[in-house]
């Protein structure tokens, strides 16, 4: 059966406390093989400096060249033509390091490329904004591997200015909105974030709206309204789209016959699962792993 190599986090090459790395390509390519599919358990934010190629998150395919930027959430699948794209470098962290360094639970939701809901993509820099990004990111480079003990204060506002940057030239160029901080953290978005957190974790086995509100001691209809409001989706298009996307990256990373499929989700039964599937996409299992297939 073929997997998905999946790569973790070294977390004894800097410092223990501090669980980000700047890192280049070309140390990231004696890793991953050509065109290798893979996932990560971390966030990351690649750079190109030279070349161009391909670079695929679950469905989504771009041509990415010098100046762009590629940003990815721990999960999701990746695959890059590390022949084509020559040079560049990734600036990598934890997520409950980033959270608790900059004490707010809410840090990468704020972000509008790694926001709640939204697929991971990338953006182009201008010049300005490249080398303005490219020298942060050196000199957090330089912050880390000093031998000396190191400016955690100092790291934390390049790091801070670094993704404040990017932010907004991801803003400017996908024309989103932006994350209203006082949106983010308004009392009713507890209720948000907690239903997100749960169904990050039981979304496989726990399909039903009635069960997350239930937990969280609310109707409904009441978290269907703040749910939507916060994310532009309602909790049960929420739930149902990550489903969808794991049996997609089960189809097409994997071997496991759908019958197989249907019960690692917890559908009722093989025909229910096909008949959601189909509804989500169009396609029923096979004719969804036939399209992948003749397409890779």
């Amino acid at each position: 059966m073929r997997f998905i190599p999946q790569y973790s986090y070294y977390k004894s090459k800097h410092d223990r406390e501090l669980l980000i790395d700047v890192v280049e390509l070309n140390y990231i390519k004696t890793f991953v093989a050509t065109k290798s599919k893979h996932t990560l358990t971390y966030y990351d934010i690649t750079f190109i400096s030279e070349g161009s190629g391909f670079f695929t998150i679950d469905e989504q395919t771009f041509l990415v060249k010098f100046h762009d930027v590629v940003f990815t959430k721990p999960g999701d699948v990746r695959n890059w033509d590390n022949k084509g794209i020559k040079k560049g470098f990734a600036l990598i962290f934890d997520e409950e390091f980033m959270l608790s360094f900059f004490n707010d639970p809410d840090f990468l939701q704020n972000l509008s490329f790694f926001a709640i809901g939204k697929y991971s993509i990338k953006t182009s820099l201008d010049d300005e904004t490249y080398l303005r990004v490219n020298s942060l990111i050196m000199r957090i480079k330089g912050e880390l591997t000093r031998p000396e003990t190191k400016d955690k204060h100092t790291i934390r506002n390049l790091i801070y200015e670094t993704l404040t940057l990017l932010n907004r030239a991801y803003i400017n160029e996908n024309h989103v909105l932006p994350v209203l901080p006082d949106e983010i953290k308004n009392v009713k978005n507890h209720y948000v974030n907690e239903f997100l957190r749960m169904v990050s974790t039981e979304y496989n086995q726990q399909h039903s709206i009635r069960y997350y509100s239930d937990k969280l001691d609310i109707t409904p209809n009441y978290l269907n309204e703040m749910v939507k409001k916060s994310i532009g989706m309602n909790a049960k298009q929420y739930i149902q789209n990550k489903i969808t996307l794991e049996a997609k990256r089960i189809l097409a990373y994997t071997d496991l016959p759908v019958t197989a499929i249907a019960d690692s989700l917890c559908f009722e039964n093989t025909s229910y699962f096909i008949r959601f599937f189909r509804t989500q996409t169009n396609y029923t299992p096979m004719q969804y792993r036939n399209l992948v297939k003749d397409n890779s």
